[in-house]
């Protein structure tokens, strides 16, 4: 009697793991990837600074930049067409320009309207703004504001990083990138650095790079610094 009570308990416990396992859905955050080295507690040899983790070539980098309306002139090969669209009102900027602004979210205009400095394209709408924000309507801080793509499972919100890549100036891997944003659009494993306000690097496929970065973010080393202590 004993020993049949004892299989009719572990068939049940069978169906009810069969069960659990039938309705459990993995998530949907990408595999974490161990680092290409975890040194917690130790400075890196350059900076000084306490590095809890390097990935290397795990990261794609790309930069963002708000644009300046005074930078699309004739002479520097765009467009002298003006054109509108839905919210602004009938004004007219440089077509070129409004296509940066898609691309980058705002642009520094010319001449304020109704004491708003900045043209905004947000969610398929056309606006003006105070300033450049992120997607939680805080300011975004040339050189600094970083945004990441969700999910991020490699590295946490609000963490400092710092970014080294050949090819690129010292005054570059000195920079200090705040994880402060989350960017829908972007691809798993990448992070968007703003630059700041700047002219366009030229027209055409340089519309969407920052004049003052012409370099390239080919297999970037990330590193995750400790915070303040």
């Amino acid at each position: 009697m004993k020993s049949g009570w004892a299989i009719a308990i572990g068939l049940l416990f069978v169906l009810l793991l069969a069960g659990a396992l039938w309705t459990w859905k993995p998530g949907k955050s990408i595999p974490a990837v161990a680092p290409s080295t975890t040194r917690k507690g130790v400075p890196d040899e350059e900076s000084q600074e306490v590095v809890i983790a390097t990935y290397e070539k795990t990261f794609q980098c790309s930069v963002y930049y708000t644009p300046l309306e005074t930078g699309f002139v004739q002479e520097r090969g765009f467009e002298p067409a003006l054109e509108t669209r839905p919210g602004l009102g009938g004004r007219k900027y440089p077509k070129e320009f409004l296509r940066a602004v898609e691309l980058e979210g705002f642009g520094h205009l010319k001449e304020p309207v109704e004491g708003k400095d900045y043209l905004r394209y947000w969610s398929g709408k056309w606006g003006f703004a105070d300033q450049p924000i992120d997607n939680r309507q805080r300011p975004l801080i040339p050189k600094h504001s970083c945004a990441i793509s969700q999910p991020h499972a490699l590295i946490a919100e609000n963490a400092i990083i710092a970014i080294r890549c050949d090819g690129l100036p010292m005054d570059f891997h000195k920079l200090r990138w705040h994880i402060t944003d989350t960017g829908s659009g972007l691809k798993a494993r990448q992070l968007d650095l703003y630059w700041g306000e700047d002219d366009p690097l030229g027209p055409g496929k340089k519309l969407s790079r920052p004049h003052g970065f012409e370099g390239e973010l080919t297999n970037p080393t990330v590193m995750v610094l400790a915070g303040p202590q």
